[in-house]
């Protein structure tokens, strides 16, 4: 196992990141953590701060993005569910290292070997279809994309006409469940579909649920 002399880098990918959020289109609140935290999660994951993920995880506790509507997992923070090195949601959806999940129970996790899929891409958990999505891009490109994509295209379907009034009174803990659920449907309609803010564990666990009768 390397030490933290071995992992951590003068030049680094931080300055990268800071350019890519100062000069993003989108909304995002770094989450400030201690430098102890930083360095545990490094060492945990053993890459260095050279990398998009290592510096990502010694500099903040995560990326809270578009208002809250996606979170980039960190460190950890009591604003953001779970951290790179303590992946909660794995618990409930056993594929892939989860690096980013959004307020209607989406997941972004790297593929490590639990997808039918050789690629060690990001793939995306969507609550509309209940299937790992292939995005096509690695961790890093995945980063850039969060922070300069077009995610009002992305999420076209999944929004309705007042999601951020509705996620901007969230807790850290909360994501938005929608019934009829997405994946059926009479869940297609999201503008006249019932909404209501629980923990986002349990839309996770229903997503789960359900999915397992459809394997």
């Amino acid at each position: 196992m390397r030490d933290l002399s071995e992992l951590i880098f003068e030049d680094n990918a931080w300055a990268m990141i800071q350019d890519w959020i100062r000069d993003s289109q989108a909304k995002i609140h770094i989450l400030e953590n201690t430098r102890a935290e930083g360095e545990e999660a490094l060492v945990h994951l053993q890459i260095t701060n050279k990398s998009t993920m290592g510096a990502i995880a010694l500099e903040c506790g995560g990326l809270v993005v578009d208002h809250g509507w996606l979170y980039i997992l960190g460190s950890g923070h009591p604003e953001i569910f779970g951290s790179l090195i303590n992946n909660k949601h794995l618990s409930l959806l056993e594929e892939g290292f989860v690096v980013a999940y959004d307020v209607v129970g989406g997941i972004f996790a790297i593929n490590t070997g639990g997808f039918d899929n050789s690629s060690r891409n990001v793939f995306y958990f969507a609550p509309d279809t209940l299937e790992w999505e292939d995005t096509g891009k690695g961790y890093t490109d995945f980063i850039y994309w969060v922070l300069h994509g077009d995610l009002n295209k992305y999420y076209e379907s999944f929004r309705w006409s007042n999601w951020l009034d509705d996620v901007n009174v969230l807790t850290s803990d909360q994501g938005i469940s929608i019934f009829p659920y997405m994946w059926t449907t009479q869940g297609q309609d999201i503008e006249n579909s019932f909404k209501k803010a629980i923990f986002i564990k349990e839309i996770w666990g229903i997503q789960s649920d359900f999915r397992s009768t459809m394997i």
